[in-house]
């Protein structure tokens, strides 16, 4: 039993750092909560498969393969870099007024080349598994009514070191993470969606789903090379992905006419807006997902027996020609607004 330690006991950290290969240390304010590290470590055995021989006798290390996800609670503050990283743009936060609150946007880039971060967690009482470089490339955020928001980021990294003298029990000791603010989908939560080319959203363009899943996820590869150790930092390898999907508890006569949409490949825009506990004066938490350009796919009413008919569809979020009104300058799929207490750049 010597060194073991439970779940409640572990500590998971990511920073932002600048050199791939590289790791940074994991600080007060890097920590955060999460539900499952699924992020897996495996290695092919390069097996000697030579003639003149009985049987197979030598094997040797081949390729190392460190990727997976990590899963957590989404809230207000705390995933600020993990996003900023797989967005790929951030800036100084706005002070809102003379309080506390600071608005922050996110905004898409077409590359994230040289954007990573060191993830350290600790696993023993003297044990810290740290991937020295870590390549965030996708998202999924997902809820239903009254619960709270889950979050899976999609992670590459570079290798597992067992033995770092960057992140040490030592170092992972002055880790903190926030613990309050948890994203709650509730009567607070506002979903929004009109024709793209039409005036900007309002209070009359409300959706009412039950539950939602987002999923962002940048294709990437990458390659080992002689000389050093672990992976290459991953390229794009193909065209990012953006999905929604929605379902309603009935099928009705206002979502029926996304049917026709569907048919006629109708472009659309929508917001969604979570809304948290109050910071200060009339500044609330805020989490803002702008998508630009969605074309529904596969909607659906099935009857599955006596009860109600429900109604889901599946949206592919696309870029956009020209920036719908209401979301200036936004031509990329998505863009992603907080207001928290964060008051520095998450990418600096």
């Amino acid at each position: 039993m010597a060194n073991e330690i439970t779940g409640r006991e572990t500590i998971c950290g990511l920073a932002k750092a600048g050199v791939w290969h590289t790791p940074v240390a994991c600080e007060a304010g890097d920590g955060v909560l999460i539900l499952a590290d699924n992020i897996k470590v495996g290695m092919e055995l390069e097996l000697d498969e030579s003639a003149g021989q009985e049987w197979v006798t030598e094997a040797d290390a081949g390729v190392e393969n460190v990727a997976g996800n990590i899963e957590a609670y989404m809230r207000y503050e705390g995933f600020d870099v993990w996003l900023a990283l797989i967005m790929g743009s951030a800036g100084v936060p706005v002070q809102q007024e003379a309080t506390a609150a600071y608005a922050g946007t996110y905004n898409l880039t077409s590359k994230v080349d040289g954007l990573f971060g060191t993830l350290a967690q600790k696993k023993l009482v003297d044990k810290i598994w740290e991937y020295p470089s870590v390549k965030l490339h996708g998202f999924k955020l997902s809820a239903e009514m009254n619960k709270p928001v889950k979050i899976s980021f999609e992670a590459i990294c570079d290798t597992l070191k067992r033995d770092s003298t960057t992140n040490t029990a030592v170092t992972m000791a002055l880790v903190t993470a926030l613990k309050q603010n948890r994203v709650i989908m509730n009567k607070d939560t506002v979903f929004r969606m009109n024709n793209q080319e039409d005036v900007a959203l309002a209070d009359s363009h409300k959706l009412y789903p039950a539950s939602f899943e987002l999923t962002f996820s940048r294709p990437m590869e990458s390659d080992y090379v002689a000389g050093q150790d672990g992976l290459e930092e991953p390229a794009d390898n193909g065209f990012p992905a953006c999905t929604l999907a929605l379902k309603f508890p009935r099928y009705n006569t206002a979502n029926d006419a996304y049917f026709d949409d569907w048919q006629n490949t109708v472009s659309k825009k929508m917001d969604i807006t979570f809304t948290g506990k109050t910071i200060e004066g009339a500044h609330k938490y805020k989490l803002r997902i702008l998508l630009s350009n969605l074309k529904i796919d596969s909607p659906e009413a099935p009857v599955s027996g006596p009860g109600k008919i429900p109604y889901s569809m599946n949206l592919k979020g696309i870029g956009a020609s020209t920036a719908p009104a209401g979301m200036t300058a936004l031509t990329a799929p998505m863009r992603i607004e907080v207001v928290n207490k964060r008051t520095t750049n998450p990418l600096a």
